[in-house]
């Protein structure tokens, strides 16, 4: 049978590109089983579906084998970035791949975009190239390929995972993982899952406060205390944070579940307050699998006669806010439309005008208590594509001018500007006669490779301060994870939270 020799070509090719994925698998021989076998089956499925497509055996098998290459170009692409290898929730965020290129094209290298184009331009001389076989056996492609797809969920259901991707790809491969969480976070049991951790969470009760201040919440993109990268970073750049922290009911390090990028796990772990451990293959994209109301600190507020406003001056289809903030009990979402002509520092909405669009949200709510989050976006990389003056850096760290120490330069700018971000908008609230509740953190630390291994001070924690205009203030330094800084800022206004189902 002449398509044999081609599906067998195309199935052992496939495990090149496979010990080539970072972090690198361990030996095929050394995997279990299971592992081999939905690495097989992926291929079947590729193979069959292609060939009932096009007719062309060579091209079916040079298909197989592309797309793992193609898989592990871009996975070796984010974990070089992130950290994190490449997982099925990043196929939902393939469209925004071409609407937003510059958050994703810039850490492909040159190496890896000409492999691509290269690739491409091959796969399409395959296509012209390759036979078209006479008559297509459709009933046994249909039975090979439903029969692999079958196997595959089968194994996946029960191989082994830890859902820590790159422990996973270790033990049993690339393809193996990909393929394996793929089956396992499309199933129903997912969202299913999702929606009884957020009704067990700590904001589906509310009880009515007795004192409804003023509350706001900013995540600023890639803050954390820069400073412990060492004393070459200048101790007054964050000097409105430390005034803050002094003053503060509570402040300290942030455990985050996101490194470089994907704020949307650390916006989702503050408004749900479920910690990441509980909410199975959803960690990875936990917005893709809302699709209904569902218990939030938004809705926390909204229950206690607050207005709810959220803030983020880029474009609202991103992450899927525009259709998730309303299931998350927003009334108000003021995204890059609302900041036309606005300032910017750098390529985005500067900082600065994020803090006039909070202050005007306060002052529209009058004396009508107001919850207002904001999600800042003037220090999203990639920094490498941000331009530095020739001494910049001089002002923020003495470690000189050239790579990899402009990208921090560039990092340290915005952080400068958060900081004054925080000056202003604690002036303003001291000053205003409501009372207020601010809360400030960091979404994760920025993608600094280069600079954490410069160093030797690889970073994980962002940081956090819940500051207040009125009442005695503790100053309590604590460690937290993201999950419960909602809590504790519920704790600050005077209202113990627990679990449990809406009365």
């Amino acid at each position: 049978m002449t398509m044999l020799p081609w599906f067998l070509a195309a199935l052992a090719a496939s495990f090149l590109p496979d010990a080539i994925a970072l972090p690198r698998p361990r030996a095929p021989w050394r995997r279990p089983a299971a592992a081999l076998a939905i690495h097989a089956m992926a291929s079947v499925v590729t193979f069959t579906l292609t060939l009932a497509i096009s007719a062309r055996p060579a091209f079916a098998g040079l298909m197989a084998f592309s797309l793992a290459a193609l898989m592990a170009i871009v996975n070796n692409a984010k974990y070089a970035s992130l950290r994190e290898p490449f997982v099925f929730t990043d196929l939902s965020l393939f469209g925004q791949l071409f609407r937003h290129p510059r958050l994703y094209l810039p850490f492909l290298s040159v190496v890896q975009i000409l492999a691509i184009a290269v690739g491409a331009a091959l796969f399409a001389g395959a296509f012209l190239a390759s036979a078209r076989l006479e008559a297509v056996p459709y009933g046994t492609l249909a039975a090979f390929g439903l029969g692999a797809l079958t196997i595959a969920v089968a194994l996946a259901a029960r191989l082994p995972l830890t859902l820590a991707p790159g422990e996973d790809q270790l033990h049993h491969g690339f393809i193996t993982v990909f393929v394996a969480y793929l089956l396992n976070g499309l199933r129903p049991r997912t969202a299913r899952e999702l929606r009884a951790a957020l009704t067990a969470g700590p904001f589906s009760r509310t009880a009515a406060p007795a004192v409804r201040p003023d509350v706001i919440v900013i995540q600023s993109e890639s803050f954390f205390d820069a400073r412990r990268l060492g004393t070459a970073v200048s101790p007054a750049i964050l000097a409105n944070f430390d005034a803050a922290c002094q003053v503060a009911c509570q402040y300290g390090e942030l455990r985050v579940p996101a490194w470089g990028a994907n704020t949307m796990r650390t916006e989702f772990a503050m408004l749900s307050g479920v910690p990441e451990a509980e909410l199975g293959y959803a960690r990875f994209y936990p917005y893709t699998f809302i699709r209904r109301p569902c218990a939030s600190l938004a809705g926390w507020f909204r229950r206690a006669a607050y207005r709810t406003s959220a803030i983020h001056p880029y474009f609202a289809d991103f992450f899927g806010r525009d259709r998730v903030f309303p299931l998350m009990h927003f009334e108000r979402f003021l995204d890059i439309r609302h900041f036309d002509g606005a300032q910017r520092a750098g390529p985005y909405v500067a900082d600065a005008a994020v803090a006039d669009a909070i202050i005007a949200e306060l002052e529209a709510a009058g004396d009508e208590p107001a919850f207002v989050m904001a999600m800042t976006m003037e220090n999203h990389g990639p920094l490498h594509l941000e331009r530095v003056e020739p001494g910049e850096g001089a002002r923020y760290h003495s470690l000189g001018d050239g790579a990899p120490w402009d990208d921090l330069t560039a990092y340290l700018r915005h952080l400068a500007n958060a900081d004054v971000m925080i000056g202003r908008l604690t002036d303003y609230l001291a000053n205003r006669q409501r009372k207020a509740i601010l809360c400030f953190y960091g979404d994760h630390v920025p993608a600094l490779p280069k600079v954490y291994g410069s160093l030797g001070a690889m970073q994980n924690r962002s940081d956090y301060f819940i500051w207040r205009n009125y009442g005695e203030a503790e100053s309590l330094r604590k460690t937290l994870d993201v999950s419960g800084l909602g809590r504790e800022l519920l704790h600050t206004i005077g209202q113990p939270v627990q679990a449990g189902v809406p009365t």
